[in-house]
């Protein structure tokens, strides 16, 4: 027993016998005589020692001795002084006590009820063969003892069947909180499958965005950006028209170069358009080795690498669930940049990191080239936005725009930390919904 309150099951039984015998105890002192005083200190001495056990909190020692007591108690009395109707109804409830109390022990039950059964035959037996040991004693007490012992026993006996009852009670209470639990759980993982339809749907709603954003912006560049280019072809060929009937060629040559300037101007706004059409459209979500990608991208300027003895320092790359076109074009974009905007006081130096955030992995391509000027930082990611002379930097102004719309295709973010003549470091983050775990090792590269 594990209850600790005053008047838990044996404590009860306790308390009240230890209180009426020593009651009867002290009724002997004054009336009765010097035997009589004598069983009856003992009897409380007795109960009185399974109170102070209870009070101890040695609850199953108190089970132990109060249930092996009392028939030991009215066996001995038997034995000395004779026995009585009382005495018997106290055995048999002794022996209901523990039926019930032991229920769980069926071993312990069946040796208690012996016990029981055999504390009052034997004596029994004996006194009506031998007679008493002290003779027969008419004492008034050992019938208050009986009478208590059934009182007590039978309250104990009750009172753990009704507990009994509440525990079943408690056990279908406790199934019912058990189901509610259940209920709980399969509502959370409702309410999980609901938040993740809901994250894919403002994912999806992102791509119809960006879509919607591409054809806009994809009608502006022809309708704007190519008209340049085609003029200039316009008015050349014009030019040339009429030289050719007046056999003036004086001009021919700048006429020329004009010329092929704005059909490769024209090529390379063509070929802009095509890739930044690809993104999000070229290929589905899988898993990229992020380390395989930066190599395919290598390979591909391994003659501007030769050209410029440029050295790619590459840290250990994640393998995580994105678009490979998509990834690769980035990768292209941001390293083609960092060898094409060198300076001439040393050899470029490329630096490649990855960096694992809660939810994300950071990207960083960092670069020792002629940087990017404070005022315009801003609008390096702004559509066919130059930062350089068209002569001495050729390109489409495509590169870093279609960058940002990969990264915004993989719901991350990029952004460029510059300073003039020291160098530029572009970061980008990808998110991590799908992303795997998988690490290869650090390496560098230098092709010379």
């Amino acid at each position: 027993m594990k209850n600790s309150r005053f008047l838990d099951e044996f404590g009860l039984i306790t308390i009240i016998s230890s209180i009426f015998t020593f009651a009867v105890f002290i009724y002997t002192l004054i009336f009765q005589s010097y035997i009589e005083q004598v069983l009856a200190f003992v009897v409380a001495l007795g109960f009185g020692i399974g109170f102070i056990l209870n009070r101890l909190k040695f609850y199953k020692a108190t089970r132990i001795y109060m249930t092996l007591f009392p028939p030991v108690m009215f066996m001995s009395l038997i034995f000395l002084i004779g026995g009585f109707f009382g005495q018997a109804v106290a055995f048999a409830t002794m022996g209901f006590l523990a039926f019930i109390g032991y229920r769980r022990s069926p071993r312990t039950r069946n040796l208690i009820i012996t016990f029981d059964i055999l504390a009052f035959i034997v004596p029994t037996i004996y006194i009506s063969i031998y007679g008493p040991i002290l003779g027969t004693i008419d004492v008034p007490f050992d019938e208050v003892f009986a009478f208590l012992a059934c009182l007590g026993w039978l309250s104990l006996t009750f009172r753990m069947y009704d507990q009994n009852k509440t525990r079943t009670y408690t056990n279908d209470l406790e199934n019912h909180i058990t189901a509610l639990k259940e209920s709980e759980l399969n509502l959370k993982i409702a309410q999980n499958d609901l938040r993740s339809q809901n994250n894919k749907l403002a994912v999806l709603n992102n791509e119809l965005k960006l879509k919607n954003t591409h054809i806009e912006e994809f009608t502006f560049i022809v309708t704007h950006d190519l008209r340049g280019p085609l003029n200039n072809i316009k008015v050349i060929a014009t030019e040339l028209e009429k030289q050719h009937l007046v056999a003036n060629y004086a001009n021919f040559s700048n006429y020329l170069k004009h010329l092929q300037g704005s059909s490769t101007r024209l090529t390379n706004l063509v070929e802009g358009l095509l890739k930044y059409a690809e993104i999000g459209n070229s290929s589905g979500m899988e898993s990229v080795n992020i380390a395989e990608v930066i190599q395919l991208v290598i390979d591909d300027l391994s003659e501007s690498i030769k050209d410029s003895k440029a050295t790619l320092n590459i840290d250990e790359m994640p393998t995580l669930i994105a678009r490979p076109s998509d990834i690769r074009m980035l990768f292209q974009n941001l390293i083609h940049n960092a060898l094409k905007f060198k300076t001439n006081k040393g050899l470029p130096i490329i630096n490649i990191s990855s960096e694992k955030k809660d939810n994300e992995y950071l990207f960083s391509v960092a670069d020792n080239g002629i940087g990017i000027p404070k005022e315009q930082l801003e609008n390096v990611f702004n559509a066919f936005h130059k930062l350089h002379n068209q002569s001495k930097f050729e390109g489409s102004g495509i590169g870093l725009y279609g960058s940002k719309k990969i990264v915004d295709h993989h719901l991350g973010k990029i952004w460029v930390e510059s300073e003039e003549n020291i160098g530029s470091t572009f970061y980008f983050t990808i998110n991590t919904n799908s992303l795997e775990h998988h690490k290869t090792e650090e390496h560098s590269i230098s092709l010379n």
